[in-house]
């Protein structure tokens, strides 16, 4: 519409009327398609969201007085979404006089009854930075819904005058909600300025509510030092007990100075020091890693950790499980870096935070994230330290980083994949050896040798010459030498020479002392792979001598080992090598032929052969006796069979192994991890024919009677990457409904899956409303998309702009290949007329959208709600609809929380205030501690004393959170609680009375 003003314009047309005052083409553009907008807004029969379609196009075009004139009538429209953008329209491009004259009808629209007109109207103030309407901006600061004072808020920080102080000290000291506390906080700093701190801690000194008083007190973090708060000590200001309070627990943060400072009058005030770390002087613990711990796992605070020049010291004993916890979301973060340098050193907190040994739950983390550390291992076996110093002191640090990141691969080789493997195995190769220099870190020779068996690599005598040079420039060579060659050629550390005489060994040890020496012992006296053949006697018992075994002379040739001279050593190893090549079994053929005749000669001794025994050659009856066998009553025998049936290579094994492993019988997995034990197409049809409703096989089958979540999330962790996808719903279902263990189950497990995979399969969620499986999104980088950015856009205009700074969008491309056909297609059907409109829908009867609200999907019964507000809210003074009363009760019991919080808004527009509080108290049962938490908040504003005892009763509650707001809201009654709380007490045990008897006394702290 546009384009063909701009080309009437061209033309010199006079018609339409409106192409006479445009100034240029664009103009033209312009001015033709809003005069089209105004005349069909115009026009009589129009629906209120058809004007609302028609409203919301004219914001794409530069407003005009006469537009504003044309629209202001819809100020008094019925529908809320009509007066919402219009009043977005009168603040269109507003400024100067015209801003100031659209103030005087913005102002009484934000005392409205309606919450979305008051919103709209407050967005508008703040698009025109009314600053002459301040302070009614500041007084719904005070209004009864969270939406609109942090509406208020925001707008507050574009339209803020001095006369709005009051209003915000009195909102930051009565609300705890940290995105409403942020805006006012910003809003405070741009009327005070250098005056902040100042305002606040007069407004504390004058608080009479202690409650008011720390929350004033905790929006100083980092704003006061520890020289200010002696001079407040010094002056007797009444919020100092308070303020010192918060600095020991952490929640005001010092911006200069330390906790120590204040040791004296935190003895004074009798406020308890924060405990040290054990290891260290008092102060010693990190600021930093402390908050982490306290306040939960934050990114932002994370990578402040990362960049500094040295990593996190380990933390003291009472803050390890709290560290170690975190050790997932370090290795995500990690994971989720794309700098090589940045990764490094967030490995490198994790690994100091969480160091090993590590546990089973933990070895799992590692295993999830197996990249990163085969990644940062490749680059620091390569030599390359990207953040280090350069030259030798670089390839040192990048060696000592290796070393580190060697334990964490000694835990996860089982779970690495080949090429992993191979990428491991090259790097271990190709680190230097340890320097006398580097720090100490015992039995890494040897283990280097373990880990390349582990990974599957053959060793080869480079790697023993390597690990033997290794073990020669550590602190102890005697020890570690011999512990090196133990593992190479598989000699058994307790294993003793007992056969031969104790010259034969002093012979020995006297024979690697010069090379010319070994080869005279060697030829005289032993042959390759036999003991030494000495003359016939007898030894002093009157038998003859024999010569030791090829494995018992390998351990005399060990323990000689460390004496030996530096030019004989390799001979040894020589002579070691002839008698047990490596990564070969027992080179014993010689010596068990005759133990091998002696068996099988009829006087042998042999076990009877039995039918039950698992030890049998594979056969079809052997595989059908070990299958039964995972049913059997005895759990050892059900063991037993599924380790039998471990290296049978048939799916159906694997498949009967992870079927009973899912149900419980054995704990025994399969070694191959695969959706297609689960989806193979000849046994699902076969076992479940008629069976999924069109689901996966593989779904179906983990939703089959008996299967445990806990144990399927398992398996599905240890899944690749491509085969989680079409488990995604089901695991998001089990995050969302099951208990805690399988929510973190879940949650770890969907950490799996691709970031960008995991929004596009969460998308459709999030569109329609369900904001929180956002928070499996966060702390990650996610390529922008646009139900990305309107679900981030959505979350800062609901004022949770803390939720909305976890989400880390980055740009990329949007387009797939082959979107060129799709966007033809899209034309061309754009192009095609439309010739046959499809007859309007029926409106569905009241009795049909209450039965939907019960019966449907949650998006449709939270769609029936938003409508029965909007068009079924009786008037002031109304009673109630008793059918609708009735739905919103049972609402109140919905399996999804976010249908039970929607149909309690819903209550509040549909419902008389003793009615909304009345089903609020239904709430404070509810299974979510989140919606309990609200609800008591939600009764404790509202003054409603029928829900006293409720209240009281949750004083009791298992949840700290949910405690902590009942506490609060029975503070806020004031002197109602006080018969309440004491006939509690009266009926309380001893041990319980506690609860009762602290809150009676802030009571009457607060009444004096």
């Amino acid at each position: 519409m546009r384009a063909h003003g701009s080309r009437l314009r061209r033309r010199r047309r006079i018609r339409p009327v409106c192409l006479l005052d445009a100034p240029d083409d664009t103009g033209a553009g312009h001015a033709f398609l809003t005069a089209m907008l105004l005349g069909l807004l115009e026009r009589p029969g129009l629906t209120g969201g058809e004007r609302a379609v028609l409203l919301k196009a004219l914001l794409q075009v530069p407003a005009t007085p006469s537009t504003r004139a044309r629209v202001h009538r819809l100020l008094r429209d019925r529908d809320p979404h009509v007066r919402k953008h219009v009043i977005a329209l009168l603040a269109h491009d507003a400024s100067g006089e015209d801003a100031r004259a659209l103030s005087a009808t913005l102002v009484p629209l934000t005392s409205d009854p309606d919450i979305r007109t008051v919103r709209a109207a407050l967005l508008a103030l703040g698009t025109a930075r009314a600053r002459w309407a301040g302070e009614a901006v500041a007084a719904r600061l005070h209004h009864p819904n969270m939406n609109i004072r942090k509406t208020a808020a925001a707008t507050l920080l574009h339209a803020v005058t001095p006369a709005a102080v009051p209003h915000l000290l009195r909102a930051l000291g009565r609300d705890d909600n940290p995105g409403l506390r942020s805006a006012l906080e910003r809003a405070l700093r741009a009327v005070v300025g250098p005056a902040y701190a100042a305002t606040l801690l007069a407004a504390a000194e004058a608080a009479r509510d202690e409650r008011a008083r720390r929350l004033l007190l905790s929006a100083l973090d980092h704003e006061v030092t520890a020289r200010a708060v002696l001079a407040l000590d010094v002056g007797g200001s009444p919020a100092v007990p308070a303020l010192l309070a918060l600095v020991a627990d952490g929640g005001v943060r010092l911006a200069a100075g330390s906790v120590e400072d204040l040791a004296e009058p935190l003895a004074r005030h009798g406020v308890p020091t924060p405990p040290a770390a054990p290891d260290g002087p008092p102060g010693s613990a990190d600021p930093e890693v402390a908050a982490l711990l306290r306040s939960g796992w934050d990114p932002v605070l994370a990578l402040r950790v990362a960049r500094r020049p040295a990593p996190p010291d380990t933390v003291a004993d009472h803050e390890r499980p709290a560290a170690r916890a975190l050790l997932s979301p370090w290795l995500g973060l990690a994971g989720s870096t794309a700098g090589a340098g940045l990764r490094d050193r967030l490995l490198r907190c994790a690994l100091r935070l969480c160091p090993g040994p590590w546990s089973a739950e933990e070895v799992t983390v590692l295993a999830r994230h197996t990249g990163t550390v085969t990644d940062a291992f490749d680059a620091a076996a390569g030599g390359g330290a990207a953040d280090g110093p350069p030259g030798a002191t670089a390839a040192r640090a990048a060696a000592g980083w290796a070393g580190e990141l060697t334990d964490v691969l000694h835990a996860v080789a089982p779970h690495l994949s080949v090429v992993q493997r191979f990428t491991v195995v090259e790097g271990l190769r190709a680190l230097p050896p340890t320097g006398p220099d580097d720090p100490p870190r015992p039995g890494t020779a040897a283990s280097a040798l373990t880990l390349l068996r582990q990974l599957g690599a053959v060793l080869v005598r480079a790697d023993l010459d390597r690990a033997l040079a290794a073990a020669h420039l550590g602190a102890d060579p005697w020890s570690t030498a011999p512990a090196v060659l133990r593992e190479a050629f598989g000699v058994p550390a307790e294993q003793v020479i007992v056969a031969e005489p104790a010259a034969w060994r002093a012979e020995l040890t006297e024979s690697v002392r010069t090379p010319e020496a070994l080869e005279e012992f060697r030829g005289r006296d032993v042959a390759a792979g036999a003991g030494p053949r000495r003359a016939p006697g007898t030894d002093g018992a009157g038998r003859t001598p024999t010569a030791p075994t090829s494995r018992k002379l390998l351990s005399a040739l060990v323990e000689a080992y460390p004496g030996a001279a530096p030019g004989v050593r390799g001979r040894l190893v020589d002579w070691m090598a002839e008698l047990q090549p490596l990564d070969a079994p027992e080179w014993t053929i010689a010596e068990t032929r005759a133990a091998r005749a002696c068996s099988e000669s009829p006087a042998g001794s042999s076990r009877p052969v039995r039918a039950d025994d698992l030890d049998q050659p594979r056969s079809a009856a052997q595989r059908s006796r070990l299958l039964d066998m995972l049913d059997a009553k005895r759990p050892d025998r059900r063991t037993a069979a599924a380790r039998a049936l471990l290296d049978w290579p048939e799916p159906e094994v694997a498949r009967a192994v992870l079927r009973a492993y899912l149900r419980g019988r054995v704990d025994v997995l399969p070694a191959t991890a695969t959706l297609d034990l689960l989806a193979h197409p000849e046994d699902h049809a076969a076992a479940h024919s008629g069976e999924g409703g069109g689901r996966h096989p593989a779904v179906v089958e983990l939703t089959a009677r008996g299967v445990l979540p806990e144990r399927a999330l398992r398996w599905a962790a240890r899944l690749p990457e491509d085969d989680l996808l079409p488990l995604v719903p089901l695991i998001v279902g089990w995050w969302e409904h099951g208990s805690p263990a399988v929510h973190e189950a879940a949650r770890t497990t969907l950490h799996h899956v691709p970031a960008d995979a995991l929004a596009h399969l969460l998308a459709p969620r999030v569109e329609a409303g369900d904001l929180g499986l956002l928070d499996l999104l966060t702390g990650v980088e996610l390529l922008r998309t646009p139900a990305l950015t309107r679900a981030e856009r959505r979350l800062r205009t609901e004022g949770r702009d803390d939720r909305a700074d976890a989400l880390v969008l980055v740009g990329g491309p949007l387009r797939t290949s082959g979107a060129e056909h799709e966007d033809a297609a899209a034309l061309d059907a754009l192009r095609t007329p439309f010739r046959n409109p499809a007859a309007p829908v029926d409106r569905p009867s009241p009795a049909e959208l209450l039965d939907l609200a019960r019966t449907g999907t949650p998006e449709q019964t939270r769609q029936v709600l938003t409508g029965l507000v909007e068009e079924r809210a009786p008037a002031s003074g109304a009673a109630p609809e008793p059918e609708l009363h009735t739905l919103v009760e049972e609402l109140l019991r919905h399996p999804r929380a976010g249908v039970r919080l929607h149909a309690h808004r819903a209550s509040r527009a549909l419902f008389d205030r003793d009615t909304h509080a009345r089903l609020t108290t239904l709430l404070l049962s509810d299974p979510s501690q989140d919606v309990v938490r609200m609800a008591a908040r939600t009764l404790g504003r509202a003054g409603w004393e029928p829900a006293l005892p409720d209240l009281v009763r949750l004083l009791d509650h298992a949840k700290p959170v949910v405690r902590k707001a009942a506490r609060d809201a029975l503070v806020g009654f004031g002197g109602a609680a006080v018969p309440v709380l004491r006939r509690t007490v009266a009926h309380a045990r001893p041990d319980r009375r506690p609860l009762y008897t602290d809150v009676l006394a802030e009571i009457s702290g607060a009444e004096v």
